[in-house]
């Protein structure tokens, strides 16, 4: 027995929609490319075989500039292996250009979504999928064949290409054009909607159209009732637009704006909280460093930190004790996280508190290693070099702990001075920190450094070399020549410094 199902209960499709952004051929270069390939060449991309492989195959093409051999097989310009290396390296660039096209259809609408929000800082995040849907919807409700979303740029100047449907994707790569003279842009934020039946009614410089249409309407994008684009839908026949077609441009300029200013809130719900408490640290951590200075009459002192990330692991310190030494530190946590962070605050905070009294800089890193021991039920690992200077003598003495180097440079050579190849602090309860006696003669420098310079490719005899220039050119900040000849090196891991010249 047959059942049959009634029509209120039958599901009815819509008609599939088609590719939201069509490209005209006669502008496609990609296609424009392959064609002149096989023109060139002789050779054609066999399409089925590249479906279910990678390495493409090739087939004659037969041309006008092709004869037959006696085998029946057009004769070729281009030999077989010769044309398949090139159609290889091409459809590597041709992969290239539509994931750049992608990508630049993704940011132009993010780019679209941040400018829903006026005066508000903001990555805003709407799908280029989204608008493009409201796009076609307003083309087919409108009988259009294209459509355009342009938005103003922060000083209301120009206006830029965000979104096409029906239009090539290289027109998001045009430069922005000028709002000063585009009529229909203008009336459209004054009058929200302009239909114009007929571009070449008057001089089609008057309404200034962005595409080579007989036809359009311009609709004004507004957040508050402040414009910040325009939607425009073409026609390429000349037609009468009413009141209907202009009812549905509102809407669906409505409906844009509410989808950009609702990405745009997401992303102000979701995205910046998290990101203040990071920002508060990094702020916090760069206002606590010192900067450079001199210490005492002939010792100057300076230092830095680079990091990839909002926050440092590292950090760096000098002072005068009240005995008139000069006491310098620099340390850096293992963890390269957050909380690598907070342990080389527990480090900083632990050898402030120990540093009032008299001590030894063996004796205050114990008492750091003790803290960050009895402080914590994880592994607070941090590498610590502390030492002391007589400025009237110059003598000194270094204690280390972990992976932080250290050397003394003059503009003869260098000498190390400490390895940076033991382990860090709380690696047991009991340090095995290391401690030298070491002399600072006049125009010598004592660098310390962390491990991020030698990651970077940096070693100890670059450092050492580069010291030593600046001290044969007498330079007063020879950390900054340093940074000057490294400036090219990638900052795969952080690189914190510290250097002390007498001068």
């Amino acid at each position: 027995m047959t059942k049959t199902i009634p029509n209120y209960l039958r599901i009815h499709h819509g008609s599939e929609r088609k590719e939201l952004t069509q490209p005209n051929p006669q502008n496609d270069l990609i296609r424009n490319f392959w064609n002149y390939y096989s023109d060139a060449t002789g050779w054609r991309i066999d399409p089925r075989a590249s479906r279910n492989s990678n390495a493409l195959e090739l087939l004659p093409a037969i041309s006008g500039e092709t004869t037959d051999t006696e085998e029946g097989e057009p004769t070729t310009a281009v030999g077989r292996m010769a044309a398949t290396r090139l159609a290889n390296a091409a459809s590597s660039l041709t992969d290239e250009v539509r994931r750049t096209r992608e990508c630049l259809r993704q940011r132009e609408a993010e780019l679209a979504s941040s400018a829903a929000l006026i005066g508000v800082e903001i990555n805003g995040k709407a799908t280029a999928d989204q608008i493009e849907l409201a796009l076609a919807d307003a083309m087919a409700a409108c009988k259009c064949n294209a459509a355009a979303l342009y938005m103003l740029d922060e000083d209301t100047q120009y206006l830029k290409a965000r979104s096409v449907v029906g239009l090539p994707t290289r027109r998001l790569e045009d430069p922005p054009r000028e709002l000063r003279g585009s009529r229909g842009d203008l009336e459209a934020m004054v009058q929200d909607v302009v239909a114009i039946d007929d571009f070449s009614a008057e001089s089609i410089d008057t309404w200034n159209c962005p595409e080579p249409f007989s036809s359009g309407i311009c609709v004004a994008i507004k957040t508050d009732d402040v414009p910040i684009g325009t939607l425009w839908l073409f026609r390429d026949q000349v037609a009468e637009f009413g009141d209907a077609e202009s009812a549905v441009a509102r809407l669906v300029a409505t409906n844009l704006s509410l989808l950009l200013r609702q990405s745009s809130q997401t992303e102000i719900s979701s995205g910046a909280g998290p990101d203040k408490p990071i920002q508060d640290l990094s702020q916090w951590q760069y206002e606590s460093l010192p900067a450079g200075s001199t210490l005492a009459q002939g010792w100057r002192v300076d230092g830095m930190i680079e990091s990839s990330e909002a926050w440092a692991t590292g950090w760096h310190h000098w002072d005068v004790l009240p005995d008139g030494t000069l006491m310098l530190a620099i340390a850096e946590a293992t963890d390269p996280s957050a909380k690598g962070a907070m342990h080389a605050a527990i480090a900083r905070a632990a050898m402030a508190s120990h540093a009032g009294y008299r001590h030894t800089p063996l004796q205050l890193i114990q008492k750091v290693s003790d803290t960050l021991w009895q402080t914590s039920t994880g592994e607070q690992l941090v590498s610590l070099v502390y030492a002391h200077v007589d400025p009237e003598t110059g003598d000194g003495v270094v204690a280390s702990a972990g992976s932080i180097g250290a050397l003394v440079s003059s503009r003869y050579g260098y000498r190390p001075l400490v390895d940076g190849n033991s382990d860090p602090l709380n690696t047991r309860m009991d340090t095995n920190a290391s401690s030298d006696e070491f002399h600072l003669l006049r125009g010598e420098t004592l660098l310390a450094f962390s491990k991020g310079f030698a990651m970077a490719g940096a070693d100890q005899m670059a450092l050492g070399g580069h010291i030593r220039t600046a001290m044969q050119l007498e330079d007063r900040s020879p950390l900054a020549m340093l940074r000057r000849k490294l400036v090219d090196l990638p900052l795969v891991q952080e690189r914190g410094a510290l250097t002390l010249l007498r001068s």
